[in-house]
């Protein structure tokens, strides 16, 4: 009697030869602890086999669709016959059944259920959603979409993960990153992290992780110079506000972060932006200055050094204090526009006239000092006496 006969004449629930059983090559298990495999087959030669195999007809053989492990178990145990469910099930339905089995195993790497929820959502038909799939298996959607954000990791980030270097709250916050920077982060997951190998690196608690991507990873959007709302600043990047690596768009994986710390998380994109908003005002602004945070700047664009210019912030003074040079105006004033620093992109008033007394003034008495000074240094080496005792005088002409 072929497979598809019994399933039309038996019972669901029968027990047959292990030897018409085949494991199924969709089976998402695919490495098997032989230790484990040892201890279960001493458990079934004592106790047989307590829950049925999962078994569906295909062409001339039984399939295994779940139950691989009890069933290689009992091999090794020397069992001739297994007790197994009998149901007739598409490659859909077999598939759908084996990763539903697999992800609520209880000892599936966060990795491999990672991967089976992402085979859920392909499968054409099912119209699985991370809402649907967490329903399924008991879980938040939330807990569905940060196991499916495991899978952005870059390649040396996974198998660290994989391989037990770092843990999943480690994993997670690296998987949120720009992959340009999930390896920088990755290093930061160990104390001494210039040593030769993990074995000589200990693991950093994950607050102290967060608190790193915080500080250097996460850019704040908070007071961004360009509209987040804007499409057309780099039509290839899209608006902030519709972008996934904002912290603000997805709740469901960027749930720690409060409603007013919004920020990016791709420090390339960003950047990206800010200078293509420079870009934009210099072209639409006659006479904009570019002004850099460093003191000696360079580069192809003409862009002023920190000691050529003096920003100014007009603000009242407090009453009987006088107001600083920088809080004062003069008739030198241009607009000018940061090109680096924490103010990037911002427009500001600067002075950049030397000759400027207000705003130099300072400058200015400094240099007339250095001069002065410069000029009696000079004066005394001349009237320094000689070696001999002699005092030193210049040469001069007889006539």
């Amino acid at each position: 009697m072929s497979p598809t006969e019994v399933v039309k004449s038996s019972k669901e629930y029968m027990n047959v030869p292990i030897a018409e059983l085949v494991e199924s090559s969709t089976n998402p298990r695919k490495v098997f602890d032989q230790s484990f495999l040892e201890e279960l087959a001493q458990s079934i030669r004592n106790k047989g086999i307590l829950s049925h195999l999962l078994v569906r007809p295909v062409n001339n053989h039984l399939e295994i669709v779940t139950g691989a492990q009890r069933y290689r178990a009992a091999k090794l145990a020397g069992l001739e016959v297994a007790p197994i469910r009998l149901q007739a099930l598409s490659d859909l339905e077999a598939q759908e059944v084996q990763q539903i089995e697999n992800v609520q195993r209880k000892d599936v790497h966060p990795f491999e259920e990672a991967q089976g929820f992402r085979t859920l959502l392909a499968f054409e038909g099912a119209k699985y959603t991370i809402d649907k799939i967490g329903a399924r298996i008991g879980k938040r959607p939330e807990y569905v979409a940060e196991r499916l954000k495991l899978l952005d990791l870059r390649e040396p980030v996974a198998n660290a993960f994989v391989a037990g270097h770092i843990g999943l709250g480690h994993a997670l916050l690296i998987a949120k990153l720009a992959a340009a920077t999930q390896e920088q982060a990755l290093t930061r997951c160990f104390d001494g992290y210039y040593a030769a190998n993990d074995t000589e690196r200990s693991l950093v608690p994950v607050s102290r992780l967060q608190a790193w991507i915080a500080q250097n990873i996460y850019l704040s959007l908070k007071s961004i110079p360009f509209s987040k709302d804007d499409e057309s600043l780099v039509p290839e990047a899209g608006s902030c506000a519709n972008c996934p690596k904002r912290t603000g768009f997805n709740r469901l994986l960027f749930s720690e972060v409060r409603e007013d710390s919004d920020s990016c998380a791709d420090a390339a994109c960003f950047n990206c932006k800010l200078d293509a908003h420079i870009a934009q005002r210099v072209s639409k602004i006659p006479n904009l200055v570019q002004i850099s945070e460093n003191y000696n700047a360079t580069g192809e664009t003409p862009i002023l050094p920190r000691r050529n210019y003096v920003e100014v912030v007009t603000r009242k003074s407090k009453k009987g204090k006088e107001a600083r040079p920088e809080e004062k105006l003069c008739t030198h004033l241009t607009p000018a526009i940061h090109a680096d620093g924490m103010d990037k992109g911002r427009l500001v008033k600067v002075c950049a006239d030397p000759a400027c007394k207000i705003h130099f003034g300072d400058r200015q008495q400094e240099e007339k000092q250095r001069l002065q000074w410069k000029a009696e240094k000079t004066a005394a080496n001349l009237n320094k006496p000689s070696p001999s005792g002699t005092a030193f005088w210049p040469m001069c002409s007889n006539a």
